[in-house]
């Protein structure tokens, strides 16, 4: 054999004894890895209940999505059923006879989103009280409405107006 080619097969079994060696260490880091993956995923369960865990969760996850789309719809009901609710609230208190006493009179406006609702009108005497209601359809009423309804609707819808941009 020639010098050069006994030089070069010693230092070949050292470079492919250390690469045997880097691909062994290899192996076990990966097999450990699997192990400790194992043991978290399977949890007790042995490797052959793998395809029923997996059937669980894809059932589990079904559910979950049919769960969600009913409280979807229930939600959106509620949003559409909410605006039939009473949401504007407005009161003025004044006094409407210049015979004396204090602002007992006062108008109570209640209304939905849709300003749909009543204006409601009471009016303090000395000797009587008289009560008033007027229908508000879409922020307007069949009849003309006093300078204090007229307020009071305003102060309902701006209180509403204030309450949806905080």
């Amino acid at each position: 054999m020639p010098n050069g080619v006994s030089i070069f097969l010693p230092n070949l079994a050292l470079i492919l004894s250390l690469l045997a060696i880097l691909g062994l260490g290899y192996c076990v880091w990966q097999i450990v890895s699997l192990n400790k993956l194992r043991k978290t995923f399977f949890s007790g369960n042995s490797a052959a209940n793998l395809e029923d865990v997996i059937c669980s969760l894809q059932n589990e996850l079904k559910e979950i999505r049919e769960n969600q789309a009913a409280l979807e719809n229930t939600l959106a009901r509620l949003v559409h059923d909410f605006g039939f609710a009473v949401q504007k609230v407005g009161v003025v208190r004044f006094n409407p006879f210049n015979d004396g006493g204090g602002n007992f009179s006062f108008v109570l406006a209640i209304l939905d989103r849709q300003n749909n609702g009543l204006v409601l009108t009471s009016m303090h005497g000395r000797q009587q009280n008289r009560i008033y209601t007027k229908k508000i359809d879409n922020g307007k009423s069949e009849t003309q409405l006093t300078e204090e309804e007229l307020q009071a609707v305003r102060e309902a819808d701006s209180k509403y107006q204030l309450s949806k941009a905080n």
